[in-house]
Formats: structure tokens, sequence, C-alpha cells
């Protein structure tokens, strides 16, 4: 006979076994853009390949009013040499499991949403790899952006990222003079180094 505590340990590795499960039926489907049986994907089935710039920040302008925000926790399930990643983010509302192949161009990222409890079940594997930051939603010269100030060790860094549809809208964009330093390419400025606690 089984105590509640096995019975809990039992019921919370079904709930992340089942999250693991979800995601790699999805994933296994979109996989090398071909179907189960092996055949192409249409395009419709893939997420298009984005580009991403990335930048530190000056003194963020006031007229912004960055009130409030959205606060995030990310951590991390895995991380190879080549780019790839698995990793968890939280906010007050929901849980999501993100999929990103290699980094450069044609990248593409894939999103699964979890529920509260297959967060729950996930989040203790991130443990030592884990950041947390308050984003905010803005335009920039028309573009979206998002302006992440970070908390904890990285209260000190403050970071706008947007993703751009292809390799010729993101050259197109002029930073504003705030935009201190592009680091889009420069890897300890990639979520998966600073995420080190």
């Amino acid at each position: 006979m089984q105590s509640s505590a096995q019975t809990k340990q039992n019921s919370d590795r079904e709930v992340e076994l089942e999250a693991l499960a979800e995601m790699e039926s999805r994933m296994e489907s979109k996989k090398g853009g071909r179907s189960r049986a092996g055949e192409p994907l249409p395009s419709a089935y893939l997420p298009p390949a984005k580009v991403e710039r990335k930048f530190l920040l000056g003194e963020i302008p006031k007229v912004l009013g960055l009130d409030g925000g959205c606060r995030v926790e990310q951590g991390y399930l895995a991380v190879e040499k080549d780019g790839s990643e698995v990793r968890i983010r939280k906010t007050e509302k929901a849980g999501a499991l993100f999929v990103k192949n290699a980094t450069g161009p044609g990248q593409v990222e894939v999103e699964v949403s979890l529920t509260a409890e297959q967060t729950a079940a996930l989040w203790p594997l991130t443990e030592g790899r884990r950041m947390s930051k308050v984003s905010h939603k803005v335009d920039v010269a028309e573009i979206p952006f998002t302006l992440d100030l970070y908390e904890g060790q990285l209260n000190w860094l403050r970071i706008a990222e947007a993703e751009f549809p292809g390799p010729t809208a993101a050259e197109a964009f002029t930073p504003p003079a705030w935009f201190k330093r592009e680091v889009s390419d420069l890897v300890a400025y990639k979520h998966s180094n600073l995420a080190r606690e």
C-alpha cells in the first residue's frame, strides 16, 4: 500500500510525463518539416523564421511610462552547444514550454501551453538555470519591442528585444540613441547564459 507522499510523487511524475509526451507529440509532427508518415509538411504547418535583434538600454525615456509590466520567470530544461534549447516560462496567468532550434538565420521556435499542474511539475527540473524579469511591451519606430528589466543578481541589466519577419526588416531598423549597444550576436547575453543562479 502506497503512502500519501508516494501517491503524490507518482501523480506529479504522471503530470510531468504527460506534459513531455504532449510536447513530443506536437514536435514529432513537425520534426524536420515532415509528417509522421515522412511526407514533407506544407509550409503552413511550420512557424515562420524570425530574426531577433537585442540591445542594451541606457536611460529609458520617461515618456514611455513603464508602469506595471508583466513579471516573467524563465527556467531551462536543456541547452545545447548549437543554441538549441528547451525552456519553461511562467507568468502569473500562464505557463508555457518553448523549444527553439539552433541560433542563426532561419531560427524556429515552437510554444506549447502548459497547465498550472504541468508547469509546477516541470519547474523543479530547471533549478540552477533560472532568471526573472519584468517585461514591458512598447513600440519603437513602429516596431513592437519588449523591454526587459531584470531582477535579482541581474537587476542592473535592461534589454530591448524585437523579432523581425526576416533579415531585410531587421537590417532596416535604426535603433534610437537610448539603445546603447546591440548584443544580438553576443553569447553572454543569451537568456540561457544569464539564467545561472
